[in-house]
């Protein structure tokens, strides 16, 4: 019974349930204590895998034998295997191989977001799907991917908030620099295009900007213009990403434009008043205390008690 449960136990590595989305891609990393560097002296008869595995080589040398061909291990070279691909590894006696490896399976998935190009994650599953063998010898473009390996290794065994989606995103690195590196040559000259902002998007960094001239005497009609919307549709486009009207998102701004003034400067109330835009400085009064239930000069003077304060305390 004990070696049962010995035979049944998960290393940490092999217990950790790690997957990464590329839109409709779904890959699933199925680590193991050989995601660690350990060093290799044994030969390692042909075998296969029912994933991907990309090993990759810190130094020594030796021979990587893929179906019927050799290909030389080299330090700071990489060698991805597609699955169910036979091969075995062979280490140099007189300087055995110091490796780690990394095996991770994909499949498609129904669900798609509607913003990520298409054709990236098509293009990814299609070299991927026809991988047989593939060597990156270039040091200097591998050190980066040996970076990201170290960089998800310390996350994983030291996590804290947010370490799974940072390791999701540095699985993601490694998956997209890797294919890169693979048709490095044969896709030079292709021309990738990101995608635009939906038209909503868009809209939002015209009202944002618009706002920014607080001062200006702005009106209702003067955002619609600049949006090409009617003033219904500006309203309810403001209700939708702000939650309020443009009444209240100018008034909003205005107000707290003016309450950065009185804390940190010694302008007059008046010289405030028309900073931002106020038609008078009985009217700055008026919205003033109505949207934060104190004058303008009872929020400066309890602005700078509470710096005193501070002040003592240090």
């Amino acid at each position: 019974m004990a070696i049962g449960k010995e035979r049944a136990a998960l290393s940490f590595w092999e217990s950790l349930n790690m997957k990464v989305r590329i839109n409709s891609l779904l890959f699933d990393f199925q680590l193991n204590d050989n995601f660690e560097p350990l060093v290799m002296k044994e030969t390692q008869d042909k075998h296969n895998h029912a994933a991907i595995e990309m090993q990759f080589i810190l130094s020594g040398s030796g021979l990587l034998l893929v179906n019927d061909h050799e290909y030389r291990f080299a330090p700071y070279s990489i060698h991805i295997i597609g699955h169910n691909v036979f091969h075995a590894v062979i280490p140099d006696s007189q300087s055995p191989l110091n490796r780690f490896t990394l095996r991770f399976t994909f499949r498609r998935i129904c669900d798609n977001d509607d913003w990520f190009p298409h054709t990236e994650a098509e293009q990814i599953k299609s070299l991927l799907s026809r991988l047989r063998y593939s060597g990156l010898y270039n040091k200097d473009h591998n050190e980066s991917i040996f970076r990201l390996i170290q960089e998800i290794r310390n996350e994983l065994k030291t996590p804290s908030l947010g370490s799974y989606a940072n390791a999701q995103s540095l699985f993601a690195q490694v998956i997209v620099r890797t294919v890169r590196e693979i048709v490095r040559d044969s896709y030079a000259n292709t021309t990738y295009t990101m995608p635009s902002k939906a038209k909503d998007n868009q809209r939002s960094s015209i009202i944002d900007r618009f706002f920014v001239d607080y001062r200006q005497q702005l009106t209702l009609e003067m955002l619609a213009e600049q949006l090409n919307l009617s003033t219904r549709q500006v309203n309810r486009l403001l209700k939708q990403h702000y939650n309020v009207s443009f009444k209240q998102k100018l008034l909003s701004t205005r107000i707290e434009v003016a309450k950065d003034f009185l804390r940190t400067s010694d302008l007059p109330i008046e010289h405030i008043a028309r900073e931002i835009g106020c038609e008078s400085p009985p009217h700055f009064y008026c919205i003033f205390q109505d949207k934060t239930g104190m004058t303008p000069s009872e929020y400066r003077t309890m602005m700078r008690r509470a710096r005193k304060s501070v002040a003592r305390s240090l």
